[in-house]
């Protein structure tokens, strides 16, 4: 943890040090400042609807094992925030959810800060970014066993009312550990809206795990509904371990959406991405073709890759495979330059 955090004058909730809370499903209301203090625990789910500058703070633990079996998803998001203004997390870990660890949806100006999360059952997202507004994650230790930060726009527990752009989210100065599900940095699935002006910067990803199953990447974007995503910047972002994919960007079909006509990826840019120890990791781009139907990927530049030290200068260096995307910029030079069917 970066800084103690001090208990606020404001504060509505207190948890004091050395005591061990069950609180069930902690319901906030506007203008909520819940305190955790370094040494206390407690155990439960926190839920806010429609509550305007709320704050969770301090350094204790939320624990979210009574809400499951050890290896079971219990079909709760652990802190769920949704259709809030306002809204300040900083301090604590969250540990042992019994889903998504950190949800806010639908809200507008959000700030996640200094927060551990570790997970250990299969759909143990860290953030999930929902339909969301201004949001900044900074500082933060994420040990997800699923995504570690993902973005989403679409309905949440058969709520379409969270199905809106996603835009000014900027998350750096994070680490992140991603288990064998999932992905490290993910965009994707769930998006039927808009998701545009991005930014993940000065991140370190420390574990990107084999997940086996074709998927697993340090930096994804799976566009599977009809959202469009664009103008999305990666900026100097560390890998020390990606044993799949580095980068994975694909239109595609799923088992998570039933949308069959698809929205676009384009202007995406990496810049300054450093691959640091292991294996050479593979990258995949890949648009989508029916018999009535063509998207392609379009408009991807990668500036200044390296793989342990060695700048990659083409797409081959890359070790990038590409079907049904073009103009994609390797260094400034345009390559993949087919015109579409």
């Amino acid at each position: 943890m970066l800084a103690q955090n001090r208990k606020p004058e404001n504060t509505t909730i207190c948890f004091e040090k050395g005591k061990v809370y069950n609180v069930g499903i902690l319901t906030l209301k506007p203008n909520d400042t819940v305190y955790i203090e370094e040494g206390a625990v407690v155990s439960g789910c926190i839920y806010a609807d429609h509550c305007d500058n709320i704050s969770i703070v301090g350094n204790g633990i939320v624990n979210g094992a009574c809400w499951h079996l050890p290896d079971s998803n219990a079909h709760r998001f652990f802190i769920y925030i949704k259709w809030c203004n306002n809204v300040l997390l900083k301090g604590f870990t969250a540990v042992d959810g019994p889903s998504w660890h950190v949800v806010p949806a639908a809200c507008d100006h959000v700030v996640i800060d200094d927060m551990n999360i570790m997970s250990r059952i299969v759909t143990g997202d860290g953030i999930d970014i929902t339909s969301s507004q201004d949001v900044e994650i900074k500082n933060c230790f994420i040990r997800s066993t699923d995504d570690s930060i993902c973005i989403k726009a679409h309905g949440l527990i058969a709520d379409t009312s969270t199905v809106r752009d996603v835009t000014k989210v900027y998350a750096h100065n994070n680490v992140l550990w991603n288990a064998e599900p999932g992905n490290a940095i993910e965009l994707g699935y769930g998006l039927q809206s808009e998701i545009h002006d991005l930014v993940f910067e000065d991140c370190d990803i420390i574990h990107c795990q084999y997940e086996g199953n074709m998927g697993g990447a340090a930096i994804s974007i799976h566009q599977a509904d009809g959202g469009h995503v664009h103008d999305v910047h990666y900026r100097n972002i560390r890998v020390e371990q990606a044993e799949q994919k580095l980068f994975d960007i694909k239109v595609l079909l799923c088992k998570y959406t039933q949308q069959v006509a698809k929205g676009e990826i384009n202007d995406i840019h990496f810049d300054n991405i450093q691959v640091l120890n292991g294996d050479i990791p593979v990258s995949l781009i890949r648009g989508y073709q029916t018999p009535t139907e063509e998207v392609r990927v379009h408009d991807i530049y990668f500036d200044n890759i390296t793989f342990m030290g060695q700048k990659c200068e083409t797409w081959q260096d890359l070790r990038l495979v590409t079907e049904l995307a073009n103009d994609i910029y390797v260094n400034g030079v345009r390559t993949c330059k087919q015109m579409k069917f």
